[in-house]
């Protein structure tokens, strides 16, 4: 008896931590967010993305506009922004692959500034 107790207790455990999927439509750059029930979800930020280095780019602006990490997704990816590095992954679980050397980074960090700048944030 005690085992079906403890058996039941997990599989409600593992109904509530659901995986994070990221959104597969294409050309959308989704940045995650808090729901209405204070779940964390993807929601739309921009359509006609080419790339998914272009949807990393546009996360990274956040990024720097608001100074915290950012998650974002782009056809089935999860794009994760940090101060350390720029990478993406096909789940929240999986492992991770940079999407920028560190010059690269730079240098679009660089544009990104002077961008925010011109724009008065």
């Amino acid at each position: 008896m005690r085992a079906v107790v403890i058996g039941s207790a997990l599989l409600a455990l593992a109904a509530c931590d659901r995986p994070l999927r990221p959104p597969t439509h294409t050309g959308v750059c989704w940045r995650l967010a808090e729901g209405l029930n204070g779940t964390q979800d993807f929601k739309p930020m921009t359509n006609s993305v080419e790339s998914l280095q272009a949807c990393a780019v546009q996360l990274e602006g956040l990024r720097l506009k608001h100074g915290v990490p950012m998650t974002g997704a782009y056809q089935g990816q999860i794009i994760f922004v940090t101060d350390q590095e720029i990478t993406a992954a096909a789940s929240a679980r999986a492992k991770r692959y940079p999407l920028f050397t560190p010059e690269q980074r730079a240098e679009m960090d660089a544009g990104l500034k002077r961008l925010l700048a011109q724009a008065g944030r």
